[in-house]
C-alpha cells in the first residue's frame, strides 16, 4: 500500500477514534457533567436568593431564574407574617390557637437545631395534627370524604437529603424522582435569623436528568459523522503534500545512492525548517559520515594487507632459519650436528618469532576498544623510563625526563599511549650509539623523545613508520637494521588517539614528536 493511500486510511481511523472518543464522552460523561453542573447552581440560586431575603427581608424585585420562590418572614411578636416572593409581598394573620402555637414554636427555633430534621420533624407533628383537627371541622361540616390512606401510592421516591451552612444561613436539599415520568425534582428550604426576625425561605426547580439530555446528543450523531469524514479529507490531503511528496524525494535520493559513487552525489537541498528538513540534514550528515567510513574502511584494508604481507616476510627469515637448524641437528649434518651450540639459536629465532606475533595480536586487541580517562603524562613517562632503564645502562645510555609544566594531563587512553612512548623510547635505545643519550620532554600539547647521536637515513625518512622497515644505521651502509613494528605500532595508535606522530633528524641525533591536534582538554 502506498504512503498515500496508508495516510488516508490512517486519517480515517484516526477520525474515527476521534468520533468514537467525542461521541462517548457526550453520551456517558456529558450528561452527568450537566446534571453535576445544574446541581451547584440550583444550589448556589437558592443561597443568592437566601441571602438576598436575609440582607432585605423581601425577595420583591430578585432577578433570579426561579419565579416560584417563596419566602416567610416570622417577626418576633404579634400574630401576623410576612410572605413575599419575586413579585410580591404581602401579609398573614394567624386568627386559630393552634396556629399561633406554631408560629410560636417556630419562632423558638435557634440554628443548630434546623439541622436536626427528623427531631425537628417529630416535635411539630402534635402541632400540625391540632391544625389539621382545627381546620378539617369545616370541611367535614360541608363534604363527606372517604379517602384510604392505606391504599394511597407515592408518586415520588426520595433520591438524597443535604444539610448546607452559608454563614448564618441554614438550608436544606431535599431531591425526589417522579416514579413514571422518571423526572427529578430539588426543593431548598433555607432558614435564618437576622435580629428579632426568623426568615424561612422555599424553592423548587426541576432537576434535568441524562434521559432528557441523551435524545438531544443522539440528534447530533450524522453531523459529527460527516464532520469526522471532512476531516479524514483535509487531514489526508495536507499530510500527502507536505509530508509524503518530501519523503518521496528522499526515497529517490536513496535510492539513486544504492548504484552510484559516493563521490558523484551531492548533498540534498535542506526546504524548510520542519522536522522533514531535519530529517534531510541529518541524512546527508550521515551519508558524510558514511562516505568517511567507507574511506577509512579502505584505508584500514589496505593497512591490514600491507601489514599483513609485512609481517608475513617478516615471518618467513626466522622460519627458514629455524627449519634450516632443526634439519641439520635432526639429520647430524656437518657442524650442525653441535645441539648444544645451535639449539640455542633455534631459541633465539623462535623468540623473535614470538615477538613478531605478539607485537601483532597487541596491536589488535588494544585497537578494538578504547575507554578515555584522565592521563598523567608526566607519571606515564617516568614509568616508561624505568621500564627501559636497563635496556640503556647496558649500553651505557643516559636516559633523561624533563617535564615543563607542574601538572599535565591529557584524555587519552593510557594503554595506547604508553605503548607510543614505550616504542619511541625502546627505539631510541635501539638506534642510539654506546654512551649516547635518551632525552623526553614533556610539555602540554606535545611529548618529544629525542636520541644522540642518531640519524634516519634518507633513504627511509618517507617510509619511517611502515613495518619492517630496513635502512643504514649510523651512517655505515654496512650497518643495516630493521625497525621492526614499533613506529609502525606507534603511529597507528598515535592515529586512534587523534594525535600526530612525526619524526626527523637533528643536527646530531634524531626526534619524534607526538602532539595533540585541535583543542585542549
Amino acid at each position: 500500500m502506498k504512503l498515500g493511500s496508508k495516510t488516508f486510511l490512517y486519517s480515517v481511523i484516526i477520525a474515527l477514534i476521534i468520533g468514537i472518543v467525542i461521541f462517548s464522552y457526550m453520551i456517558f460523561l456529558m450528561p452527568g457533567m450537566y446534571m453535576d453542573y445544574k446541581e451547584k447552581q440550583n444550589l448556589e440560586n437558592a443561597r443568592s436568593s437566601m441571602e438576598y431575603f436575609n440582607n432585605n427581608k423581601s425577595l420583591k424585585n430578585l432577578e433570579s431564574r426561579d419565579v416560584n420562590i417563596f419566602g416567610i418572614l416570622i417577626p418576633q411578636k404579634g400574630n401576623k407574617i410576612k410572605i413575599t416572593g419575586a413579585g410580591f409581598d404581602g401579609e398573614i394573620e394567624f386568627i386559630s390557637p393552634a396556629m399561633r402555637k406554631l408560629l410560636k414554636k417556630v419562632r423558638n427555633i435557634k440554628k443548630k437545631d434546623a439541622e436536626k430534621g427528623e427531631a425537628l420533624a417529630k416535635d411539630f407533628k402534635p402541632i400540625f395534627a391540632s391544625i389539621m383537627k382545627e381546620n378539617t371541622g369545616f370541611i367535614k361540616k360541608n363534604f363527606r370524604i372517604n379517602i384510604d390512606s392505606k391504599k394511597t401510592v407515592s408518586q415520588f421516591e426520595a433520591k438524597k437529603q443535604r444539610m448546607h451552612t452559608f454563614g448564618n444561613i441554614k438550608m436544606g436539599e431535599f431531591n425526589v424522582k417522579s416514579k413514571y415520568s422518571g423526572s427529578s425534582y430539588t426543593t431548598f428550604i433555607g432558614f435564618s435569623k437576622k435580629g428579632t426576625d426568623t426568615m424561612i425561605m422555599m424553592n423548587s426547580v426541576i432537576t434535568p436528568t441524562a434521559e432528557e439530555i441523551l435524545p438531544v446528543l443522539y440528534t447530533s450523531t450524522p453531523m459529527l459523522i460527516l464532520l469526522m469524514i471532512l476531516v479524514a479529507f483535509g487531514v489526508s490531503a495536507l499530510y500527502s503534500k507536505k509530508i509524503v511528496d518530501p519523503i518521496k524525494k528522499l526515497s529517490m535520493d536513496a535510492e539513486r545512492r544504492m548504484y552510484l559513487s559516493l563521490s558523484d552525489l551531492k548533498p540534498m537541498t535542506v526546504c524548510g525548517k520542519d522536522e522533514i528538513a531535519d530529517l534531510t540534514m541529518t541524512l546527508n550528515l550521515l551519508y558524510e559520515k558514511q562516505a568517511q567510513a567507507f574511506r577509512n574502511l579502505e584505508e584500514e584494508i589496505q593497512r591490514k594487507e600491507v601489514y599483513m604481507r609485512a609481517t608475513s616476510h617478516q615471518l618467513k627469515t626466522p622460519i627458514a632459519a629455524s627449519m634450516l637448524l632443526v634439519d641439520g641437528m635432526t639429520a647430524n649434518i656437518g657442524k650442525f650436528a653441535d645441539r648444544n651450540v645451535y639449539l640455542p639459536e633455534v631459541k633465539k629465532q623462535l623468540k623473535e618469532m614470538m615477538s613478531i606475533v605478539e607485537e601483532a595480536s597487541s596491536i589488535s586487541g588494544m585497537a578494538d576498544s578504547i575507554e578515555f580517562e584522565r592521563v598523567d603524562i608526566a607519571e606515564l613517562c617516568r614509568e616508561t623510563i624505568g621500564k627501559n632503564r636497563i635496556n640503556a645502562d647496558s649500553k651505557g645510555i643516559k636516559l633523561e625526563l624533563e617535564t615543563r609544566e607542574t601538572e599535565i594531563r591529557w584524555e587519552s587512553n593510557q594503554g595506547m599511549l604508553g605503548k607510543i612512548l614505550e616504542n619511541l623510547v625502546s627505539n631510541g635505545i635501539k638506534h642510539t650509539e654506546e654512551n649516547g643519550s635518551v632525552k623526553v620532554i614533556v610539555e602540554k600539547r606535545k611529548i618529544t623523545v629525542g636520541n644522540k647521536p642518531g640519524h634516519i637515513d634518507e633513504s627511509i625518512s618517507g617510509s619511517i613508520f611502515d613495518p619492517f622497515v630496513i635502512g643504514v644505521d649510523n651512517g655505515s651502509s654496512e650497518d643495516r637494521k630493521g625497525h621492526g613494528l614499533g613506529l609502525y605500532i606507534a603511529k597507528y595508535f598515535a592515529g586512534k588517539l587523534d594525535l600526530k606522530l612525526r619524526g626527523e633528524n637533528l643536527q646530531d641525533g634524531v626526534q619524534f614528536v607526538l602532539e595533540k591536534r585541535g583543542r585542549d582538554d
